[in-house]
């Protein structure tokens, strides 16, 4: 195990546990009708994919630039989720 974290291969089965997780909540979206939108898993799961990319990048040592890309692409889906989240809960409140 030490071996999976310090290569940094625990990062490369994480975004292969995450593509699953995708692949599952879409369809189960599509089968049922019910559970989250598409928007909901991109904006949820791009922010943390985001965040393992860049774990991902400084253990492979690439530069800083990429490193901070990445960062700033979870800054970005974080925010687009948070956004979405305030969108949907003010349509779906009783006043």
């Amino acid at each position: 195990m030490q071996n999976w974290i310090e290569s940094g291969r625990i990062v490369d089965l994480m975004l292969l546990v995450v593509a699953i997780e995708i692949c599952v909540l879409l369809a189960y979206r599509v089968r049922t009708g019910r559970g989250l939108s598409l928007p909901a898993v991109i904006f949820n799961i791009g922010a943390g994919g985001s965040l393992m990319v860049a774990l991902k990048l400084k253990f492979a040592g690439a530069e800083w630039l990429w490193i901070a890309g990445a960062l700033v692409a979870a800054l970005v889906f974080h925010v687009s989720d948070l956004a979405y989240r305030w969108r949907q809960s003010t349509h779906h409140t009783v006043g």
